[in-house]
């Protein structure tokens, strides 16, 4: 487990670098640099939802009941922390809000696509 989970930080590490690059370059370009705080938010908040999943699905391994219950918890609980950091992005800007989306988008998109990825390599 900490040899696949030391891959998919690097590479995920990799893609969100390249990832930074490419939309900072964009922000840069027309000007919004002072918005790198708020990509860099939304990937933070990416994290944290692909940090808990993770951590619930490895914790329904061992639980022998309770499991929809775990999943159903977990879910309302990233629901209600998206609602929360793109709320407070709205009430910031409009500006600020599409970044933090697509910072979130674009890291939980890697995230997820990586996780495919290395499992569908497995076979």
């Amino acid at each position: 487990m900490k040899q696949l989970l030391s891959v998919f930080v690097k590479r995920l590490s990799l893609a969100l670098g390249i990832a930074t690059l490419v939309i900072g370059a964009g922000l840069f370009a027309r000007g919004d640099g002072t918005l790198i705080a708020a990509l860099f938010l939304g990937y933070l908040t990416a994290l944290v939802f692909v940090w808990n999943q993770a951590w619930r699905l490895w914790r329904l391994t061992f639980l022998r009941q309770g499991g929809k219950q775990q999943m159903l918890w977990g879910m309302v609980l990233r629901m209600l922390l998206l609602f929360l950091v793109l709320f407070a992005a709205a009430a910031i800007s409009v500006d600020v809000f599409n970044v933090v989306a697509i910072g979130f988008l674009t890291c939980y998109g890697l995230s997820l696509f990586l996780m495919i990825h290395m499992n569908l390599g497995k076979k």
